[in-house]
């Protein structure tokens, strides 16, 4: 279970053609809608695309789109069937001009996840509330108009890998081959290509939306989309970044995870008030303070190993207690090294409380109050049950998709069978993706947004990655990085989620109009406002 949860939302290639169908237009005739075709016949009922016509509020007025849940079928160079790749596609009414009208694809992560956390959590025109702030089931599942969905912006295209949502290898095929990080961008580079031909979408902007391992996929995608596709992206959207896994996987001989991850401790312990009164009174300011010492004096302290001394390791160890409301002893005891997971045992153990890995505000019953380590995540389980259950009745009831298969949502199968060899590296790392794709298109923009309270990939973590891309330094300023007063699913924060939309909008009109992004900032989701970090 650990293991699982350590991926799950973080966190011979098959030749794959992309030829498709051309899709039949028909003209607005103000009554009935025009249903796209399907890029080929169904070769089963439930395989039929499903288009469906609806209507939203939102800040401009009222707001009508068409909702296509859909598989496209991906097959290898000799036109063998190899999948169907699920989508739910949500595009603006009436059609306007493609070649003007923003389209994006979005990706979670893993790599067994489903789209149905970026679907209903906070981008698409529905979506599942939660408490206020994320931190506790809601009294009722229900689905509610979203005002604050992207599709006011952007055209969306909701996306799961084969092996989750109901995304299948075809008959005869074995699935495994898919669950590798090379073939899997392969695959999601090819269900662009083919999408953007089928659906007459090769003029549109475009722009890739990944979260947690489907950042990791965004970064490859895009990548693969310019060298093997010639299709060139406007803009990468990343949410709970994670292109470099060796800046938050803890484990021996790696103690850059240990630095990066304490002001994420800090601002956990400040949510639960565990902290001292000079650092709870500002967590914008507590948190600047933390980040200089764990990358300055915190690093070389862990860098000496076992040629400190005992006197400055006891001066170490107390200083990090400050910062983490630990017990000195504890972290001392430690080797100075306390673990995310760890962290999350011992915050509010006189409690008999965990906090979660994914959100360091909630918590749960410690199950296990005599083990080292959690066995499950509060976080996620708050959100899992909910989002499953109503994705299950609007796909049916409102979308009119109908399918005997089941929807993995969190695929067991596939993050187990997870190849992690083909990129090469001990650990994963798709920042040199992104930076190559930067490199020969200056025009691509990045926007990455993290979670202060995410103990899974820490937005220090997050930012350490983006500074060290080797980029021109001109580059720079096409990367904006925002930090939230959320956790790892920052939608899951109502406050949170709205800025996200108004900040990703901005976001897609400025990488549309080649202006200069906004300099990086902090998000107090609670106040509205941003400071410029």
């Amino acid at each position: 279970m650990r293991a699982f949860l350590a991926i799950c939302l973080l966190c011979g290639a098959v030749a794959l053609d992309c030829q498709a169908a051309e899709p039949r237009h028909t003209g607005d005739t103000g009554a009935e809608k025009p249903m796209p075709a399907a890029p080929e016949a169904a070769e089963s009922a439930d395989e039929k695309p499903a288009i469906t016509h609806h209507a939203i509020e939102v800040a401009g007025g009222t707001l009508q789109y068409a909702a296509t849940a859909a598989t496209l079928p991906i097959k290898d160079a000799s036109g063998k069937l190899q999948a169907r790749m699920f989508f739910v596609a949500y595009t603006k009414e009436p059609s306007a001009d493609l070649a003007s009208r923003p389209i994006t694809f979005a990706f979670n992560g893993g790599p067994g996840a489903a789209s149905v956390f970026l679907h209903l959590g906070g981008l698409g025109p529905k979506r599942v509330p939660l408490a206020a702030d994320g931190t506790a089931l809601p009294a009722t599942t229900r689905l509610v108009d979203n005002p604050w969905t992207w599709l006011d912006v952007t055209d969306l295209v909701f996306v799961d890998p084969i092996g989750t949502g109901y995304s299948r290898a075809a008959a005869g095929v074995d699935a495994k081959q898919f669950y590798d990080v090379a073939k899997d961008i392969r695959v999601a580079s090819a269900f662009v290509r083919r999408y953007v031909t089928a659906y007459g979408r090769w003029l549109s902007p475009k722009f890739v939306v990944g979260e947690s391992y489907g950042t990791a996929r965004a970064a490859g995608l895009v990548d693969d989309l310019q060298d093997s596709a010639g299709l060139y992206v406007d803009g990468v959207l990343l949410i709970s970044s994670a292109l470099n896994f060796s800046t938050f996987t803890f484990r021996p001989g790696n103690d850059l995870p240990y630095a990066l991850a304490l002001p994420s401790y800090t601002a956990s312990a400040w949510y639960h008030k565990k902290l001292a009164p000079e650092l709870q009174s500002d967590l914008s300011k507590s948190l600047t303070q933390v980040e200089r010492w764990a990358t300055s004096e915190y690093l070389v302290a862990l860098a000496q190993g076992d040629r400190m001394s005992d006197a400055e390791r006891s001066r170490v160890a107390e200083r990090i207690a400050h910062y983490t409301g630990l017990d000195p002893a504890y972290v001392e005891r430690s080797r100075l090294r306390v673990g995310e997971e760890r962290f999350a045992k011992r915050l509010l153990r006189d409690q008999s409380r965990i906090v979660a890995r994914l959100d360091g505000r909630v918590t749960g019953i410690d199950s296990s109050p005599a083990s080292e380590f959690v066995h499950s995540d509060p976080a996620l389980f708050a959100a899992i049950g909910p989002y499953v259950a109503a994705f299950y009745d609007y796909v049916r009831k409102d979308l009119g998709f109908a399918t005997d298969l089941r929807y993995e949502f969190l695929s067991d199968e596939v993050n187990h069978a997870w190849q992690w060899s083909s990129s090469g590296q001990g650990a994963l790392y798709t920042g040199d993706d992104l930076a190559e794709a930067m490199t020969r298109d200056n025009r691509l923009r990045v926007f990455a947004a993290a979670g202060c309270f995410d103990l899974a990939t820490p937005y220090l973590a997050q930012k350490y990655t983006f500074e060290h891309l080797e980029i021109d330094p001109r580059l720079r300023d096409n990367i904006t990085f925002t930090l939230y007063r959320a956790g790892h699913q920052i939608y899951t924060d109502l406050a949170s989620m709205q800025q996200l939309k108004a900040d990703a909008a901005a976001f897609i009109r400025a990488a549309r109009s080649g202006a200069t992004p906004d300099a990086s900032t902090e998000r107090d989701s609670s106040a509205g406002d941003a400071v410029g970090k």
